[in-house]
């Protein structure tokens, strides 16, 4: 009987200590209208004003901010030598049961279970998300942007204005000023208020693709050769290049995702934000009379210079 018990003891340690070697990391995405408290995104807020659509008459912030994602990936290198970059797929509309819509202006925070792609990793199990074996340095953000809809409390002068700009076509999607605005209320996706802008440039004709990381300064990409992944993570597994058009934004910094230690829970919360004060800037129109058809809606100049990313682990 006592050797039964002392067996039984024995192996209730041993599971323990097994299950307190197994490290945990909790993945959280987190998406904000807030401005960026970082010095590498000030500025933004200047007055900028486009000088093609007539007088400038007023800004709006959208009451509602809702994004749609295709993609969401970080890719980076871990410290062992001879190993080729990895990368961290956070979100992915291929995915079956991933959320892809995120409500920006709720300040909403999701936990994703990541895909991870390179040697080393270590298998989800019953207790813990999957995770590299060894620290990885977070270098560079790939974001491809669906759409993003919104909701403007309009100035009362529009009540009754049937706007032109919302009866078009941009390209798959087709509008009609009455199915979108309801009195002075406007609800609609981003294409009408981007393709006023450079109607010749397809990037803002279809879903937007963002790259953060391993630049001096944010570009803008609409055309030319295929811009080539940087030496430092490229690898064959996923793709050598770039392809325009896409924006490359400075807006980022490098982290380390740390392995955690034996019984050690690490959570990363990947922060991606949007200040979308006064993001909808009107104009006067052709006509350049004020609160008529043919004022013109559009997003504030160099909009994509609010969009940032932060990371923090804890």
């Amino acid at each position: 009987m006592k050797t039964t018990t002392l067996f039984f003891v024995l192996l209730l340690f041993f599971v323990s200590c097994k299950k307190e070697k197994e490290g945990n990391v909790i993945y959280k995405v987190k998406y904000t209208t807030l401005h960026n408290s970082k010095s590498i995104n000030k500025g933004i807020k200047e007055d900028l004003y486009y000088t093609q659509f007539g007088d400038y008459i007023t800004s709006i912030t959208p009451k509602s901010f809702i994004g749609t994602f295709y993609l969401i990936r970080i890719y980076g290198k871990v410290n062992a030598s001879d190993v080729p970059p990895v990368f961290m797929t956070l979100i992915n509309h291929n995915t079956p049961g991933t959320n892809t819509v995120a409500d920006f202006s709720n300040n909403a925070e999701v936990t994703v279970t990541p895909g991870l792609s390179g040697p080393f990793v270590h298998g989800p199990d019953d207790q813990a998300l999957p995770f590299f074996e060894y620290d990885a340095y977070m270098k560079l953000l790939h974001v491809n942007i669906q759409n993003f809809t919104q909701i403007l409390e309009l100035p009362t002068q529009y009540e009754t204005i049937n706007l032109a700009q919302f009866n078009y076509s941009y390209g798959w999607h087709n509008y009609s000023c009455d199915s979108v605005k309801n009195g002075n209320i406007l609800s609609v996706d981003m294409y009408p208020f981007i393709w006023k802008i450079y109607d010749s440039l397809d990037i803002f004709k279809y879903p937007l693709n963002f790259y953060f990381g391993m630049i001096d300064q944010t570009t803008l990409y609409t055309g030319g050769p295929e811009i080539p992944f940087p030496d430092e993570i490229r690898n064959e597994s996923f793709g050598y290049g770039m392809p325009q058009p896409f924006i490359w934004s400075n807006k980022y910094t490098e982290w380390t995702l740390k392995r955690p230690e034996n019984g050690e829970t690490v959570t990363v919360t990947v922060t991606l934000g949007f200040d979308n004060e006064n993001l909808i800037q009107i104009y006067a129109g052709s006509d350049n009379i004020p609160y008529t058809s043919d004022d013109v809606l559009v997003y504030a100049p160099n909009f994509w210079d609010r969009i940032y990313v932060n990371a923090i682990t804890e």
